[in-house]
């Protein structure tokens, strides 16, 4: 045999020797690797699923934590400034409660006050007429003379207002006649023209005399300054015959007689 035969020979063999080898190894490879691969279970299948869903929602937990973190700060100041205005209409509230019973209670007092005050208003109504009816009495014995000038009546004028009127009314019944006072009005001292004379007769039915001539007489002067007699009312009864004025002059002026009675009569 040849060298050449010989070394084709050994050649086979190691090639054959490395295929089997080379198989060997496949063989432990694949039996190492079928060990190692488990047969999947239906346990392990919900441990896995498990365990997926904890990591997801885990992850899911965090970004919404994340991305409601703002919306949570946002709720908390609205629910902070909900919680004050709560207070402060409460506050308002107890407030209103307090005034509407303050405002009640002032109701029922001005009720209360109004019947006192019409009460009232009536008791000065009749105090007013008494008064009146009183001051209205307390001169039914004067009369009232104007046109006499300032300080013709001298120092005396309850003898000069005597002796003008015996002179004047030539009544007998006069001859007897007592003045208890005679003075001028009250009224300040005018510029021109002159105050009223205020006579207070002592007997009521020798003032009526001396008025009945004055209403008859007409032109009655004294001294050449023409006089004018009436009786002597209060300041009150004097506005409402004053309010006559005008209806008195038409009246004179077409000549009517007329005359305005007091106290007034009701017929």
């Amino acid at each position: 045999m040849s060298k050449t035969q010989g070394s084709r020979g050994k050649s086979q063999q190691q090639t054959k020797l490395f295929s089997s080898q080379d198989k060997e190894a496949n063989k432990m490879a694949t039996s190492a690797s079928e060990a190692s691969v488990q047969p999947l279970t239906l346990d392990m299948l919900v441990g896995e699923l498990e365990k997926l869903c904890k990591d997801v929602t885990g992850e899911l937990t965090a970004s919404m934590n994340t991305a409601l973190a703002p919306i949570q700060a946002s709720l908390q100041k609205i629910t902070d400034t909900v919680a004050i205005h709560t207070a402060t209409i409460t506050g308002m509230e107890t407030a209103l409660s307090a005034h509407s019973d303050g405002i009640t209670t002032l109701e029922r007092e001005v009720a209360v006050l109004k019947s006192k005050l019409e009460t009232t208003n009536q008791v000065n109504d009749r105090l007013q007429l008494a008064v009146e009816d009183l001051v209205s009495r307390s001169k039914r014995q004067n009369l009232r003379v104007i046109g006499i000038p300032e300080g013709m009546e001298g120092d005396d004028a309850r003898l000069f207002m005597t002796t003008l009127f015996k002179k004047m009314v030539g009544d007998p019944q006069l001859d007897t006649l007592e003045l208890d006072c005679a003075h001028r009005s009250l009224a300040p001292k005018p510029p021109q023209g002159s105050r009223p004379l205020i006579v207070h007769f002592h007997k009521y039915a020798q003032k009526e005399r001396v008025l009945l001539w004055a209403r008859k007489s007409r032109d009655v002067s004294y001294q050449g300054h023409p006089i004018r007699i009436f009786e002597d009312f209060s300041a009150t009864l004097a506005k409402k015959r004053a309010a006559f004025n005008k209806v008195k002059s038409q009246l004179y002026k077409e000549g009517i007689r007329f005359g305005l009675l007091y106290p007034a009569r009701y017929y």
